[in-house]
């Protein structure tokens, strides 16, 4: 098992028809952006109105469907600013974890409530504040996979997705990258959670194989593909049949404004998905 201390820690979505980061979090306080504009003397309303236009529900200005519920939407939310009577229809799904996953792994975890200029912000304010920069930040990556859309789930005669953007990060280099970066490097990484349209950014905190079993090709070709041979790879000298998972942060636990600070609640904060893996070998396989 490999777990990347520290663990990268959890916030909200700031989704985009909840207005981003200028939602009120916490019923009867003041969001993270309104604390920001008191703090530095800013004009709350001009300084939050910038907000939903570049991150919030005023982006869809001109773009999508005007609304007054979200029975005015087509599979999407009905996105209204606090104290407006009507707004614009969004996916549920658009949101800013593209920037708290990243800052999530960069960042130190708020832990603690900081007064500044006698204004208070809770550490959920100070995520926001920071998923908010890395929204716009430059910063270097290493990309793999294409994105796959969703539109196509055609199988082959083995059960295996046709779509090559679905399939083109394979089973070993998925193995080997996980063990490798958390388990000899200990750096985290960020993946696409879901094999469909919406792509949910996913700060990967933890590895772990349940079990690993060395298998010949014939062995694993009848019991995975009811044949007599293996059929993907001439060269196979062996297959690990391997039981793995990798576990990221719920985000949904942060809607309760808590911390890492607790080990104690890592249990109820940690997400994540078993994996099933045929790893091949150009030599025998042996465990």
């Amino acid at each position: 098992m490999a777990v990347r201390k520290p663990t990268p820690w959890n916030t909200r979505l700031w989704l985009t028809y909840e207005d981003s980061f200028n939602i009120q979090w916490d019923e009867g306080q003041p969001s993270a952006t309104e604390k920001y504009a008191k703090v530095f003397g800013l004009d709350v309303k001009t300084f939050m109105d910038g907000v939903s236009s570049q991150s919030g529900v005023d982006s869809f200005f001109n773009a999508s469907t005007v609304c007054t519920s979200d029975a005015d939407c087509d599979a999407s939310f009905c996105g209204i600013r606090t104290n407006a009577t009507s707004g614009y229809c969004i996916a549920p799904w658009y949101g800013f974890s593209h920037a708290w996953a990243p800052a999530a792994l960069n960042e130190k975890e708020p832990r603690c409530p900081v007064t500044f200029n006698g204004v208070t912000f809770q550490p959920m304010d100070l995520e926001g504040l920071i998923t908010a920069v890395y929204s716009a930040a430059n910063i270097s990556t290493v990309f793999t996979g294409h994105r796959f859309n969703g539109d196509d789930y055609s199988v082959d005669q083995y059960g295996r997705i046709l779509d090559p953007t679905y399939r083109d990060l394979n089973p070993g280099f998925a193995h080997i990258a996980a063990a490798n970066m958390l388990g000899r490097l200990n750096t985290p990484f960020i993946i696409d959670g879901n094999t469909d349209y919406p792509v949910w950014n996913i700060a990967v905190g933890r590895f772990e194989v349940y079990n690993q079993t060395a298998m010949t090709p014939a062995e694993a070709a009848q019991k995975f593909y009811a044949v007599d041979s293996y059929p993907f790879n001439d060269a196979a000298k062996g297959i690990f049949h391997v039981l793995s998972r990798l576990s990221w942060g719920n985000e949904t636990f942060a809607y309760s404004n808590g911390t890492l600070a607790d080990p104690s609640l890592n249990a109820n904060q940690n997400s994540g998905e078993d994996y099933e893996l045929l790893v091949v070998s150009e030599w025998e396989a042996r465990c």
